[in-house]
C-alpha cells in the first residue's frame, strides 16, 4: 500500500523536540486514528514513555501486533523498538481502508537501519506517512557539529520552537549517515545514541 514519506522535522533542541512529537501524537488521536511511535534506542523509548505519561497520553508498549492497528480497530497509539517493527504481525486486508501515522523519534547513526525502517513500513497492508523527528542535540548532529547550526539558528532570528523542515535537510542528514556507515565496521548493539558512538566511533567525541 502507499507509503508517504515526509520531509524530516529538525528542531532546536530536544526539549522541544518531544513537546511537538506529544502534539502530533495528541492530533492524530483526537482525529481518531492509530499511531505508531518507533525509536532505534531503548533509552529514548524511556523518555517518550514518561513524557506522553506526563501529558496524559495513552499508549501501548508491549509486543508490537499491528493487526490492532487495522481498520474497524479502536484509535490506538503504539511505542515500539524500530527493530521490534520489522519483525512485527502485518495488518491484515479489510474492506475498510486503514490509514496508519508513523513517527520515527530519531534516526539511526547508520542510514542503513532507517532504510530497513522503512522498507518495512512500505510492506504494511494499509496507507502510511512516516515522519522522522529530529533535534540539534542529537549525537548525529553533533558528531558534525551541529552547535554552528544553532548559532545560524539565532542569527536568522528564528523561533526556537520553529523547526527546519525541507528536503535538503532530509538529503544532508542521509549523507551524513552514510558517511558514518563508510567508517563504521560494525554495529554494536547499545542503549541510546551517545552509547552508539562510544562503542562503535570510540576515537571521537565524547557525548
Amino acid at each position: 500500500m502507499p507509503l508517504t514519506i515526509n520531509d524530516d522535522k529538525v528542531w532546536y533542541d530536544e526539549a522541544r523536540k518531544l513537546e511537538q512529537i506529544c502534539l502530533h501524537v495528541s492530533d492524530v488521536s483526537n482525529r481518531g486514528q492509530s499511531l505508531l511511535l518507533l525509536s532505534h534506542f531503548e533509552s529514548a523509548l524511556g523518555f517518550l514513555s514518561r513524557v506522553l505519561r506526563e501529558k496524559g497520553i495513552e499508549h501501548e508498549r508491549s509486543a508490537l501486533n499491528l493487526a490492532e492497528l487495522g481498520a474497524g480497530r479502536p484509535a490506538k497509539v503504539w511505542l515500539s523498538h524500530a527493530r521490534a517493527f520489522s519483525t512485527a504481525i502485518q495488518l491484515t486486508s479489510t474492506d475498510e481502508k486503514s490509514s496508519l501515522d508513523i513517527i520515527v523519534a530519531e534516526h539511526h547513526p547508520m542510514h542503513s537501519r532507517d532504510r530497513e525502517l522503512i522498507a518495512s513500513a512500505a510492506d504494511l497492508d494499509c496507507d502510511a506517512s512516516l515522519t522522522f523527528y529530529f533535534s540539534l542535540d542529537d549525537p548525529l548532529m553533533k558528531y558534525f557539529g551541529s552547535d554552528s547550526i544553532k548559532t545560524l539558528f539565532q542569527r536568522l532570528g528564528m523561533a526556537q520552537d520553529e523547526c527546519i523542515s525541507h528536503p535538503l535537510v532530509s538529503k544532508a542528514i542521509r549523507q551524513a549517515q552514510e558517511k558514518i556507515e563508510q567508517t563504521v565496521g560494525r554495529d554494536l548493539a547499545a542503549q541510546s545514541a551517545e552509547d552508539w558512538f562510544k562503542y562503535n566511533l570510540p576515537k571521537t567525541k565524547d557525548y
